[in-house]
């Protein structure tokens, strides 16, 4: 049976630290070279490959989630300064149908890496696409 981890675990395993432990989707280790980040296992693209943020926000409506900030801010910290590459944390809802969600359970994913390949940090949109390692 495979270990269970917590979130905070999670960000352990990579050596991150998330700024807030009850909201975060994402940590940084303190040089900024190791960014990890909370992504819903239902909500990968073409076959797993790619993960684009939500479709469902409303513009501008992510800025009034610190936890959403803060990964749009991590993900720019891995844009510039971790050559695009983010570590995975692989979560699974309790409902995949309700908003906000939460966390049923969650994974560090040692082998899967995504790299930033778009980001705006005006609307808070990304895709991140797998990188083979």
């Amino acid at each position: 049976m495979p270990r269970q981890y917590s979130h905070t675990e999670c960000f352990e395993f990579f050596g991150t630290v998330p700024r807030n432990t009850r909201w975060s989707w994402s940590g940084r280790s303190a040089d900024g070279k190791d960014v990890s980040v909370t992504l819903w296992q239902d909500r990968f693209d073409e076959k797993g490959r790619v993960y684009r943020s939500w479709k469902t926000d409303r513009p501008g409506e992510w800025k009034s989630r610190p936890g959403f900030v803060e990964l749009i801010e991590n993900l720019a910290v891995a844009r510039d300064d971790a050559n695009g590459l983010v570590h995975v944390i692989l979560a699974q809802a309790r409902d995949k149908d309700v908003s906000p969600r939460s966390i049923a359970r969650c994974f560090p994913q040692p082998k899967l890496k995504m790299r930033v390949v778009e980001l705006d940090e005006d609307e808070g949109t990304f895709v991140l696409e797998r990188v083979d390692v």
